[in-house]
């Protein structure tokens, strides 16, 4: 079998489109007034601040799962019990609606850096990157009663061809490539060598809506639901904005939370409902309460799943 290539360049599957980078600072304002469900869940509306920036600017390096069914690396939406919603793309948001990276998100609430680069691997290659966020908001998020819950929105969005992080400019490549698990924060020389770097390269935020897309679609046809997990029948909006977003004072009392579970089984104490999933939810799939999720034993697995 021939070696899988470094590169996404023939595996493109339609055409691209003509389009500049999306700014959803623009976005947020100019379709608050249009939705329903959340009229006022998208920046600069409250409760959404904006978030500072250091002079220099600095940035941090995000690692996220990306999908194995998808032509490109977007993240796991299929990944089966544990299905995947950050990076959302769809909003320009990272934390608004899952539980990913939390000490991150609350890192860069604290050092403020202008920009978060997404690195990931496709299809079981090395490390490449892919796309950054030019960071604008934060709003405590929904388990912020219980931890540093913070959510990120950004103001600019580009998504690229991926790169191997071996084919970066050699001012950055050192420190991208060295071992790294989840994040890792750039100095500002680092930062202005990916950005510079980003904005030259073409733009496929678009190809990579598209994918995301067209995931959800194959969980849609094989269980019924776009998020199995979540039991979730649309893609994500603003519009699921408002019941994420809560403003819910540090409770120093209140149990503390783990993001998994031992059985990969959890149970909510609101209703009862048990759900198997890799990493801990926002909300339960069966009544939508928030913050309500907790880890069981194996002696307290449903026997039926």
């Amino acid at each position: 079998m021939a070696a899988r290539s470094e590169s996404y360049a023939g595996r493109r599957t339609r055409s691209l489109r003509p389009t500049a980078r999306l700014y959803y600072a623009t976005q947020h304002v100019s379709t608050s007034t249009t939705m329903v469900n959340s009229p006022i869940a998208s920046p600069p509306a409250a409760p959404w601040q904006s978030l500072g920036s250091t002079d220099p600017p600095i940035g941090y390096a995000s690692y996220y799962l990306a999908d194995e069914l998808a032509a490109l690396p977007v993240r796991a939406v299929t990944r089966i019990k544990d299905n995947k919603s950050d990076p959302n793309l769809e909003t320009g948001t990272y934390g608004l609606f899952s539980t990913c990276q939390q000490k991150m998100r609350s890192g860069i609430v604290q050092t403020q850096p202008r920009y978060l680069f997404f690195v990931t691997r496709p299809r079981g290659q090395r490390r490449h990157l892919v796309g950054y966020y030019e960071l604008g908001w934060y709003a405590p998020g929904s388990l912020s009663r219980r931890i540093a819950d913070f959510a990120l929105a950004a103001r600019t969005v580009k998504f690229i061809e991926p790169v191997p992080l071996t084919a970066l400019p050699p001012e950055v490549e050192p420190a991208m490539s060295a071992r790294w698990r989840l994040n890792r924060r750039l100095d500002p020389e680092q930062t202005q060598t990916l950005l510079t770097f980003m904005r030259a390269a073409e733009d496929r935020t678009h190809d990579y809506l598209d994918e995301i897309a067209r995931a959800e679609r194959i969980n849609l046809y094989y269980s019924g639901f776009r998020y199995p997990t979540w039991r979730r029948e649309q893609p994500w909006s603003w519009a699921d904005a408002t019941r994420y977003l809560r403003d819910a004072p540090y409770d120093p009392k209140a149990p503390k939370i783990m993001n998994s579970s031992p059985t990969g089984w959890w149970r909510c104490a609101d209703c009862g409902g048990f759900v198997e999933n890799g990493a801990l939810l926002k909300a339960c799939p069966h009544c939508h309460v928030l913050d309500t999720l907790r880890a069981v034993s194996a002696s307290e697995i449903p026997q039926e799943k």
